[in-house]
C-alpha cells in the first residue's frame, strides 16, 4: 500500500538538551499530494497526544522531510 512518512526533528529544552525525530506515517489514499500531507502533519504535531509521545520535546516544523513510499509497510 503506498503511503507518505513524515519525519519532524525533536529538541527538549533547558541546559542538556536533547534532540530526536517524531515520526509520522499517512496511507496516500487518503493524502494523494505532498502538500495534504503537510498540511496534515503541521495539525496532527500540535496535538496532546503528539506533544506527550515526544515528552514535550519541541517540534521544528520547518525542517518537515515527508518521503512517499510506494511498497508494503
Amino acid at each position: 500500500m503506498a503511503h507518505w512518512t513524515v519525519s519532524i526533528p525533536t529538541r527538549t529544552p533547558g541546559d542538556q538538551p536533547r534532540t530526536g525525530v517524531q515520526w509520522f506515517t499517512y496511507p496516500a489514499s487518503s493524502f494523494p499530494h505532498r502538500t495534504d500531507v503537510v498540511e496534515k502533519v503541521r495539525q496532527d504535531v500540535t496535538t496532546e497526544a503528539a506533544v506527550r509521545h515526544r515528552g514535550g520535546a519541541v517540534a521544528d516544523v520547518d525542517a518537515i522531510r515527508v518521503v512517499w513510499h510506494d511498497h508494503l509497510l
